[in-house]
């Protein structure tokens, strides 16, 4: 199974993280036809486009769930159990964090919307000076407009405020513990880029301490790549976003791609922001491969030039006011996820191209196999205190990818709640542990049998993988744990009557 969508309103797609670390080398796995420089006027303020990584962070979330809900209506559960969990399964956020972070992404999103509506009024009024798209015989380019700068800026304190809001509501000590896991993995490279940290944002007007200036334009550029072991799907998501500066002159294009470890192709797809809105992007989602385990994605940006002179040297050029070819460099990123910003400065310059490749990011992620205990069941349930016995059957449910025959699950069975001094017997196995061989992409069924227990009452008992082995071939086993999900463990209650 393939899927690739292209969507081209508002449909951002990459869990960007972390903070930008400036750099004046391509960072690995990066390719870019820019050329990097540091103006001096940078270096003093910092190079942190924060807004620009918590805006990919909640547009990513709004992205996974927008299409995810799409998937449900057209019956694909596994395409959207696959997107929901894309970014939180890695970000190892708790289920009511992930709640609150789909819930703050998605007011994000309407708040940003609002703010770029008004904005597309400011830029058609703009464009309608160029009709076709050309300039007329001496017409000259609109400067630059203080209303986008002004609106740019606005846009930016609102995503700031929702970063705000979704600090508080996770509090400092799970803030700070998503922050070193997920946003702030590069947090060493810091000082070397200048690095400046916003402090919230109290209302609109409090803006003067945001990344945006004067001259410059913004281009995002963002790539993800997800594997989910539930359903073996892998998903590619690629974004390319303008800021108001930028659309004022060029459209956006983005391509993502699907390759296995040796960076050959698996899938491909394109679009454009036909539609004007700034963002535009790309998934691409395909079944997991017999026998791979390493998956990549590589997400390519570029833009279109919309202002063509006709009366430009002898056969006419597009123009590039922001002169992205000198763009200055950033990139932030977390393991499969990365992001990456060109600040266009200029000077004005002209191109015989209508095309520029901004530049190219890689990522992959090493497949890890989900085991997890999938159903528990009573034979017998309830069953008379001392005198009744009962099984209690268990069904583990192992991916394809990783896993080799012979691995196998050691299971435990635990007493999380009953009466006072319980009494449980187990007859098989000798004690509360399990060795149970695991089919790659199936399921095994295991049994604990309960002999006897008391007194009366309900027992609230557990299940749960405590480790994942292999055999090493000399009649031992080597645990690869490390190498593999486990899933939560699964409770079940069992009524215990008077005999």
């Amino acid at each position: 199974m393939l899927k690739t969508t292209g969507k081209h309103r508002c449909v951002a797609g990459v869990v960007a993280l972390v903070v930008v670390v400036l750099m004046l080398v391509v960072p690995p796995g990066f390719s870019t036809n820019a050329q990097v420089e540091r103006p001096s006027d940078r270096k003093a303020s910092g190079f942190v486009h924060e807004p620009q990584l918590y805006r990919t962070l909640f547009h990513t979330i709004f992205l996974l769930n927008e299409q995810a809900e799409e998937a449900e209506r057209a019956g694909r559960t596994d395409v959207a159990q696959a997107l929901r969990r894309a970014f939180k399964q890695e970000a190892g956020l708790e289920v009511e964090q992930g709640v609150v972070l789909d819930r703050l992404a998605a007011a994000c999103e309407q708040a940003v919307r609002a703010v770029d509506a008004r904005a597309r009024v400011i830029l058609a009024a703009r464009r309608a000076n160029y009709p076709d798209g050309k300039l007329r015989a001496g017409q000259q380019p609109l400067p630059p407009s203080a209303e986008l700068l002004a609106l740019q800026r606005e846009r930016e304190a609102v995503v700031l405020r929702y970063r705000d809001r979704l600090r508080a509501t996770f509090g400092p000590r799970a803030w700070e513990e998503f922050e070193q896991r997920v946003l702030l993995p590069f947090a060493a490279g810091l000082s070397a880029g200048g690095t400046q940290r916003h402090q919230p944002v109290e209302d609109v007007s409090g803006t003067g301490n945001l990344t945006t200036q004067a001259g410059e334009s913004i281009v995002t550029g963002s790539v993800l790549i997800s594997y989910d072991p539930e359903t073996n799907l892998v998903t590619g998501v690629a974004t390319t976003e303008l800021d108001y500066a930028a659309q004022d002159w060029y459209m956006g294009r983005v391509t993502c791609s699907l390759r296995d470890g040796n960076g050959n192709p698996l899938a491909s797809q394109s679009a454009e922001d036909t539609d004007g809105d700034g963002t535009v992007s790309v998934i691409v989602q395909m079944m997991g491969q017999e026998g791979l385990t390493t998956y990549g994605a590589r997400g390519e940006y570029s833009l279109r030039l919309d202002i063509y002179d006709p009366f430009c040297g002898c056969c006419g050029c597009y123009l590039d006011p922001c002169n992205f070819q000198r763009a200055l460099l950033g990139g932030w990123g977390w393991g499969p996820w990365y992001c990456t910003v060109f600040s266009g400065h200029g000077p004005f310059r002209t191109m015989r191209s209508g095309t520029l490749f901004l530049g190219g990011r890689d990522v992959t992620f090493q497949v890890k196999p989900l085991v997890a205990v999938r159903q528990l069941r009573f034979t017998k349930n309830p069953i008379r205190a001392t005198f009744d016995s009962t099984d209690l059957d268990v069904t583990v449910r192992a991916s394809r990818a990783g896993l080799q025959d012979r691995d196998f699950a050691v299971l435990e069975v635990n007493l999380i709640t009953g009466p006072s001094n319980p009494q449980v017997s187990f007859a098989y196995p000798p004690g509360v542990t399990d060795d149970v061989e695991l089919v790659p992409g199936g399921y095994t069924d295991a049994r604990f049998t309960i002999l006897s227990i008391a007194p009366p009452g309900n027992y609230l008992l557990e299940v749960r993988i405590i480790d994942v082995r292999r055999p090493d071939g000399q009649g031992g086993s080597d645990s690869i744990a490390d190498r593999v999900i486990i899933g939560s463990p699964v409770e079940i209650t069992l009524t215990v009557t008077e005999p």
